[in-house]
């Protein structure tokens, strides 16, 4: 019931945003920027987003790699494709993820590592986007240097790496309580995949290619438009959009995102309209690179049909 209530919760919310949005903008001039999208620049960017999928996959194996597993890159690029498709109905932008653990859950029976290797996943390209952010921020000309949010930043990895240290997981061991002995499971893999130097170099370094790449394909929708916006301006903004995405209060980001490019763009001296139409480029754009996961998932059905016939 909880969920059920969560769910329609996080539909009003997305409605609720869109609907303002939709209130205080000019949707005709919206639609016309739109219209006039440059369909090349759309392409090249769709192209970047597959290219996506195949770096997240390689990441992937190399952090399973990193804790004993060893799993077809390809197998892991499916599992990918297919958890992207049914994120976008499901009301989380990590909805994908369960479908990955479960995938992967069949194969190996090893469900602790599985659910550890897509959390790792998740947390290296939440750090890459905030790195991102942050040197593009204090790179800016004129930039003022706020020391708080540097010290956090710095702290939660001082966090993390204590948190993944024998002593620390070893207390969890022996707490004696289910929920703590879950966690030092989860940590000691956290563990193995920081030990692995060789494949933890490559693992961050493809981590920040990737949010890189999320920026650079939003220069291409920029582009697109005909908005006129730097490159380095982007490095800012766009990994700051993206992060709404993490909060769990509306449907895969709807409404969220598309309010936080209004608010960014308006703030250095664009209009809600260029904002807006931004957001919803990025919204279709996902949807129909998601769509085929649809694909895969469909083909994937109709081969164990025939594989069940057969037999």
């Amino acid at each position: 019931m909880k969920k059920i209530i969560l769910g329609f919760t996080k539909i009003a919310v997305s409605v609720s945003l869109l609907w303002y949005l939709l209130s205080i903008v000019d949707f005709d001039a919206t639609i016309g920027r739109l219209r006039d999208v440059d369909p090349r620049l759309v392409v090249i960017a769709f192209i970047l987003l597959i290219v996506q999928v195949a770096l997240s996959s390689l990441k992937w194996k190399l952090i399973l790699q990193s804790d004993g597993l060893n799993v077809p890159f390809l197998f892991l690029l499916k599992s990918y494709f297919i958890g992207n498709f049914l994120g976008l109905f499901l009301p989380s932008s990590f909805g994908g993820d369960i479908y990955r653990v479960y995938a992967l859950s069949l194969t190996n029976k090893r469900v602790a590592k599985t659910t550890s290797s897509v959390l790792f996943d998740r947390l290296t390209g939440l750090y890459a986007l905030l790195t991102i952010a942050l040197l593009a921020y204090v790179s800016l000309p004129g930039a003022d240097y706020d020391l708080a949010l540097i010290l956090l930043y710095i702290s939660g990895l001082v966090i993390f790496f204590l948190a993944t240290s024998k002593q620390t997981i070893h207390k969890l061991e022996n707490s004696g309580r289910s929920i703590t002995r879950h966690l030092s499971t989860l940590l000691t893999s956290f563990r193995a995949y920081l030990l692995d130097i060789r494949n933890f170099w490559k693992i961050l370094v493809i981590a920040l290619l990737f949010q890189f790449m999320i920026v650079v394909i939003n220069k291409l929708y920029t582009l697109a438009l005909s908005i006129e916006i730097p490159f380095s301006m982007l490095l800012v903004i766009v990994p700051l959009v993206y992060l709404t995405e993490v909060l769990p209060i509306s449907i895969n980001g709807a409404g969220v995102r598309d309010s936080a490019f209004v608010f960014f763009f308006v703030s250095i001296g664009h209009t809600k309209e260029e904002g807006l139409a931004i957001g919803i480029l990025v919204l279709a754009m996902r949807y129909v690179s998601g769509l085929l996961g649809g694909l895969v998932l469909a083909g994937t059905m109709v081969r164990r049909h025939l594989v069940r016939r057969a037999q």
